[in-house]
């Protein structure tokens, strides 16, 4: 699988700078008497001098204590050190983004608990986040163990109030698209859906295929029927591995023969009367075209991005700059274009059996 088009800057996540704040360079250590001279106008003895610099290097290895005094002093001792953590997204530390909450420390003074909320559980660096926590709370000297917990902030849809009550707490709805069928546009929905499930977001998958659903194909839930909860009226998604689900194919009915209007009022019924609860992505598996579905879709929930799935063939792709298109009029931006099944290695080679090219084409072509 080769991805033709890198995603726009603003969808990709740059290298991750160093985590921890670095202490500035010490200043230049001034002559102790002509600090003196230029401060009070004389000159102490050598002997004065050298008596001051070891009083100062008491008093500051002094306040390196092994305890504090009380719960709110260790607090801010722990808040200090977590200040160290630079966020490389933002440009700022940890505690000034608000990502520490639930700060508890002991009654001993031993024990330091807290949860580290981040603005989206698929985090590239959060497993970076949650080790410098640990490693630099740790490092204070009263400290004898540490609770770090990671969570991430509740999902906040840019349209909430327009849409549908069952898509309101859904954050991000990604359209998989191929325009063409056999291209393995649903494989790619299913590996994406479960790849960010297993970054920690919470993910469902809607398979809008009503002619041919694949899902119930790829996926084996130990539930394979949609139920209806008899008082709010809404269907429950079936669930497996802890990704939730819907799909004609689920709905006991098989594939489906009918006329586009009737098609489309299944799907708008299947994905706005679905109780899918709060998710941070859910990853829509389109039918192949540029059809009545489509449309239907994009008029129903709004889209924050796509992905054209194709093959290396001249044939497929002329089809993705059908679907690019479409997705432009749409206001939906096509994040990135994965050329599926371009080739495999076998003893000890790599082969194309659908030749190579289409990169290239793709880089050229004005869509």
């Amino acid at each position: 699988m080769q991805t033709l088009r890198p995603a726009p800057a603003s969808f990709l996540v740059p290298p991750a700078p160093q985590l921890l704040r670095t202490a500035p360079p010490p200043a230049p250590r001034a002559n102790a008497a002509a600090l003196a001279a230029a401060s009070h106008g004389w000159f102490p003895s050598p002997h004065r001098a050298c008596r001051r610099r070891r009083r100062v290097t008491r008093s500051a290895s002094s306040g390196a204590s092994a305890t504090v005094a009380s719960v709110d002093d260790a607090k801010k001792d722990v808040l200090i050190a977590l200040s160290q953590i630079i966020d490389p997204d933002f440009g700022t530390d940890i505690v000034s983004c608000g990502f520490i909450k639930d700060l508890e420390v002991s009654e001993a003074l031993e024990e330091v608990s807290f949860r580290l909320e981040l603005t989206t559980p698929a985090c590239p660096i959060k497993d970076e986040f949650e080790q410098k926590a640990n490693e630099v709370v740790a490092a204070l000297p009263w400290v004898k163990k540490v609770d770090v917990t990671m969570s991430a902030q509740p999902a906040q849809p840019v349209y909430g109030g327009e849409l549908p009550e069952g898509l309101q707490k859904i954050s991000n709805i990604i359209a998989v698209s191929s325009c063409k069928g056999g291209v393995g546009k649903s494989t790619v929905a299913v590996n994406l859906a479960y790849t960010l499930a297993g970054m920690g977001a919470r993910v469902g998958i809607f398979d809008a295929d009503v002619f041919g659903p694949s899902l119930p194909t790829m996926v084996s839930p130990e539930n394979r029927l949609l139920v209806m909860n008899p008082e709010s009226k809404y269907i429950l998604p079936t669930e497996y591995l802890g990704v939730k689900m819907v799909s004609f194919g689920f709905a006991g009915q098989g594939r489906a023969i009918m006329r586009g209007p009737m098609v489309s009022g299944v799907i708008n019924q299947l994905l706005t009367t679905t109780d899918w609860g709060e998710l941070d992505y859910l990853v829509i598996d389109m039918p192949p075209g540029t059809g009545d579905i489509h449309l239907t879709l994009c008029q129903v929930a709004p889209l924050t991005a796509a992905v054209i799935v194709t093959t290396p063939q001249k044939l497929a792709f002329i089809d993705v700059a059908k679907g690019v298109r479409m997705f432009s009029k749409l206001k939906v931006p096509c994040v990135a274009v994965v050329e599926n099944m371009c080739y495999f290695d076998a003893d000890g080679k790599r082969y194309y059996p659908f030749g190579q090219g289409c990169a290239a084409v793709w880089n050229t072509s004005p869509l």
